[in-house]
């Protein structure tokens, strides 16, 4: 493939936004960042694999920074003389492309253009419920974003969104942001599963770090959580919670994105 599209994303946004990016361009490939990636997809492992034309990172901003997975899977992606990020956010970016342009030059690579597509948040412990005419609009704004953006990367257009200003940026990730973002991992520890739960694995299957295991009883959260929502989201019974916070909050799915399409393209097998 000319360009890849690698994209990491939970209740859907990001799994849209690189869609729509690859419905635009020509020869385009769209690969998931999971625990379990091959090789192939990772690094260049071979003087015979060709470098591709442009290689898209598209992800949700989580307390200003990228998924923990994506900037583990910067350390060791493929090198690009055109590397691009794309941050779907709900509410405010931060500094997370600047975040993924430091992160890409400790690899040898260099972040090429930057994007922020301003979607519907996910994180359903803090927002309100949106309504559907501001979904829509979001939606169809984003949308354009995509193709101008998708328009960008055939030119090989160096272009950065303007982010957050840092006198905002730095207390707010100091004081709040860092020494959450570092916990997120053992966050999980604060999920809980009701009566309501049919043991279906859908929670397991959309996973997108293998962090949910199903046992006789129920099932058990392990340590390796992004705090992406999806298990909360794509849960039918709506048996998942994180902390009483989500109790009687509305879930959030991605128009247009189904639980299989966020289940087809993972590169693991469940067990």
């Amino acid at each position: 493939m000319t360009h890849r599209i690698y994209y990491f994303s939970g209740t859907g946004n990001s799994l849209w936004a690189a869609r729509k990016i690859q419905e635009s361009l020509l020869d385009a490939e769209l690969i998931p960042i999971t625990k379990e990636m091959p090789a192939e997809l990772t690094a260049q492992t071979s003087e015979n694999l060709q470098m591709p034309e442009s290689i898209g990172l598209v992800f949700p901003v989580y307390m200003f920074k990228p998924p923990r997975i994506v900037l583990e899977f910067i350390q060791k992606m493929p090198k690009s003389n055109y590397i691009y990020a794309v941050a779907t956010c709900g509410n405010s970016p931060g500094k997370t492309l600047s975040v993924v342009k430091n992160s890409l030059l400790e690899n040898g690579n260099t972040l090429s253009a930057g994007y922020i597509v301003s979607l519907v948040s996910n994180f359903i412990v803090l927002p309100k419920t949106k309504s559907d005419s501001y979904v829509e609009k979001a939606f169809k704004k984003a949308e354009s974003k995509t193709q101008e953006i998708a328009m960008n990367v055939q030119k090989k257009t160096s272009h950065f969104d303007k982010e957050m200003p840092g006198v905002i940026v730095k207390p707010v990730s100091w004081l709040l942001f860092n020494p959450a973002y570092k916990r997120i991992p053992v966050l999980g520890k604060f999920f809980s599963v009701n009566d309501k739960c049919n043991h279906c694995g859908i929670c397991r299957d959309v996973c997108p770090v293998q962090n949910i295991k199903m046992t006789a009883a129920k099932p058990v959260f392990l340590h390796e959580c992004e705090m992406c929502f999806s298990c909360i989201s794509w849960c039918p019974q709506k048996a998942i919670n994180w902390t009483p916070l989500t109790k009687y909050r509305k879930r959030y799915k991605c128009k247009g994105i189904s639980k299989n399409d966020i289940v087809a393209d993972r590169y693991y097998k469940n067990k």
